[in-house]
């Protein structure tokens, strides 16, 4: 069983609560955590130190990040 840190994250960002932890895989099938706060989304994937490992921004920004 793989352990899975917070919610899975919702399809839609008006359906999401703040400052509550979120999980989704990305497209390379790391799996990355993120929370929402004023707005801005900041998320980490779970493994890695990465150029790409980590950041911040809005809603499409996140996308972007999971679909690498």
């Amino acid at each position: 069983m793989t352990f899975l840190p917070g919610r899975p994250l919702p399809t839609d960002p008006q359906t999401s609560s703040e400052r509550t932890l979120y999980h989704a895989q990305r497209t390379s099938g790391e799996i990355g955590t993120m929370t929402r706060e004023g707005g801005t989304w900041q998320w980490r994937q779970l493994r890695g130190d990465g150029p790409d490992a980590y950041g911040s921004g809005g809603w499409n920004d996140l996308k972007t990040w999971l679909s690498e």
